[in-house]
């Protein structure tokens, strides 16, 4: 019973001294300026009195045990607001993944094939030269493909013939007539127009035509005029899939080689 008593005197003393200090006045900072010289330093060997502490300890042990009512309400009002909000949290949808960074596209390789280029038409002895260049490119199998084709074109130059006769003995006889006559010939013994008599070939158009008319003017009407054809080969080199380093190499040789022939992309 006296310990109740006990109790009860303290919480009035805890009480009053609450309701004294909430009713004591604004805090004068400068009344409470101390002077320097009313300062006095305690030595670091300085403790406080043993039975001051031991004064205080059962205050202290009250105030705890009439604390403990009221920390027993924080804590299940501290309970009842932390249910709510672990409600919401269980509520709220899970978070996404996070994306996956967006991969890199591969750079292309150094030396991989990177340009298709045609060298033509070269003639045989230019093909034989632009060979002879070629090994240091170091192509791989595949790399060059060769084609040629025959084209004709014209010499500039015209020439007159006389067709066969029948049989050969006529013509024979004709060519020794046109000889008579001041027309030099030969009868063709090769080629396509075996059998033909020539009668000359002229560098200009007119001067052709001039003899075929002096022909047909002495009873010699079949004389006829013939542009001549040269034929000859033509060839185009194709250099495919050409790293970097392959097609610097395949213009510098192109350079040197063939001025006037350019090449071509493909």
């Amino acid at each position: 019973m006296k310990w109740f008593v006990a109790l009860v005197v303290v919480l009035n003393l805890v009480v009053a001294m609450y309701g004294t200090l909430k009713q004591r006045p604004p805090l004068d900072l400068h009344a409470q300026e101390v002077s320097p010289g009313q300062v006095k330093l305690l030595p670091p060997s300085w403790k406080p009195d043993a039975s001051a502490a031991q004064a205080s300890a059962p205050v202290a042990a009250v105030i705890k045990a009439a604390s403990a009512p009221e920390a027993k309400l924080m804590a299940s009002a501290a309970k009842a607001q932390a249910k709510p909000a672990a409600k919401a949290e269980a509520s709220k949808p899970a978070d996404k993944p996070p994306a996956k960074p967006a991969e890199k596209v591969a750079e292309p390789a150094k030396g991989k094939a990177v340009a298709c280029y045609s060298w033509g038409g070269l003639s045989d002895s230019l093909l034989a030269r632009v060979k002879g260049g070629v090994p240091q490119l170091k192509l791989k199998p595949g790399q060059m493909q060769e084609d040629s084709k025959e084209e004709s074109k014209g010499s500039g130059r015209f020439w007159v013939y006389y067709p066969p006769l029948a049989t050969q003995a006529e013509t024979k006889t004709l060519s020794a007539e046109l000889k008579d006559k001041g027309f030099t010939n030969y009868i063709v013994t090769s080629d396509e127009f075996k059998g033909n008599l020539s009668l000359g070939l002229f560098s200009k158009e007119d001067a052709a035509k001039t003899l075929a008319a002096r022909l047909k003017a002495a009873g010699y009407d079949k004389a006829m005029v013939k542009s001549k054809e040269q034929t000859s080969k033509q060839t185009t080199l194709t250099f495919k899939e050409l790293d970097a380093a392959q097609a610097e190499q395949l213009k510098a040789l192109q350079k040197k080689l063939t001025p006037g022939i350019a090449l071509k992309g493909c």
